[in-house]
């Protein structure tokens, strides 16, 4: 499990390692451009409604406490 604790530590953070990845492109679009960036074909994928973030960054080969923060950013309006 991871340690992040991102910009959100504190309060209740909308994303985390076990947010399904489905989930979280579909409440928040602009999350969408945070996977296109790092090459995650993620968009359209039919495991992307039961694979969840920490799944999809260790498959990656991504840093997930960098991805959740990208995310964090791209759902404040800041990246």
């Amino acid at each position: 499990m991871s340690s992040y604790q991102g910009s959100n530590a504190g309060a209740a953070r909308k994303v985390g390692p076990e947010t399904l990845v489905g989930e979280l492109m579909s409440n928040y679009r602009a999350t969408i451009s945070v996977f296109i960036r790092h090459k995650m074909m993620c968009i359209g994928c039919p495991v992307a409604r039961i694979h969840d973030v920490e799944e999809a960054c260790r498959e990656h080969g991504i840093s997930l406490d960098a991805f959740l923060g990208e995310l964090d950013a791209a759902i404040a309006g800041t990246a």
